[in-house]
């Protein structure tokens, strides 16, 4: 960094010194020349040149190969463009060539899935024929027999009625009996419902019974207690409630 520095100065001071030889440098009479020492001067030219950056000197010698470079980058382009003209070209011939085996098979394949598909369909349409004609066959033999079986299909229904005639009395039976017994549960949990809520009430009005019972004796052995107190000390201030609760536990 030091070393550009000076570079610098340098440049600066060569400059400052040419201007200051032309400055003071002898005119030439009736003309607006002058005469300058032309040893010094080169040798300020050549330290200026020694002076300036490497880059600059690279920087003229690339416009000086500005031309050459120019050509260069066009002749590349032509070839590329010329490489990518070829490379599409064959690439659109490879994919018509694939296009077009492409279809060929297509073609082929659906033209054997329509013959097949033909083949099928007469092998179908023979086994329909000859099943329908087994069925209509069948179902004349069918209606035939059921025909001279007339009599015994008659005895059958009647049978069959009268099973049925003894099949629903059984089941009015069964519901008949059923609601019956239903009814009679319902009855019985009733009843036995109403006793356990009467048995209920007449345990808790015992138990209030006695609790009042007992209530009671209490409070008559606290006023009798307190009626005792009285005739003993007839002048003096009836006792506190502590007094009376022992009295009455006493007692």
């Amino acid at each position: 960094m030091a070393a550009e520095g000076e570079r610098f100065y340098r440049v600066f001071e060569n400059l400052d010194e040419l201007v200051s030889v032309v400055e003071t440098a002898r005119g030439v009479l009736v003309s607006g020349s002058c005469v300058i020492p032309r040893g010094h001067v080169l040798d300020l030219l050549d330290d200026l040149r020694e002076a300036l950056p490497e880059e600059m000197e690279q920087a003229h010698a690339i416009l000086e190969q500005r031309s050459d470079l120019l050509v260069t980058a066009e002749d590349e382009s032509r070839r590329l463009v010329e490489e990518a003209r070829v490379e599409a070209a064959r690439m659109l011939a490879e994919a018509q060539d694939e296009a077009e085996q492409g279809l060929a098979l297509a073609r082929g394949e659906a033209e054997s899935a329509v013959a097949a598909a033909r083949t099928e369909s007469s092998a179908l349409s023979q086994q329909g024929r000859a099943d329908y004609e087994r069925a209509v066959t069948a179902a004349r033999a069918e209606q035939n027999r059921l025909v001279s079986e007339v009599g015994v299909h008659q005895e059958a229904a009647v049978r069959s009625e009268r099973m049925l005639a003894e099949a629903e009395g059984k089941a009015e039976r069964t519901v008949t009996e059923a609601q019956t017994y239903a009814e009679r549960a319902v009855a019985d949990a009733t009843g036995r419902a109403q006793r356990i809520t009467a048995e209920a009430d007449e345990y808790v009005e015992t138990r209030l019974a006695e609790f009042a019972a007992t209530l009671a004796k209490m409070l008559r052995s606290v006023e009798a207690g307190r009626g005792r107190l009285r005739e003993r000390h007839p002048a003096e201030e009836a006792p506190g409630p502590e007094l009376f609760d022992q009295n009455a536990a006493g007692a």
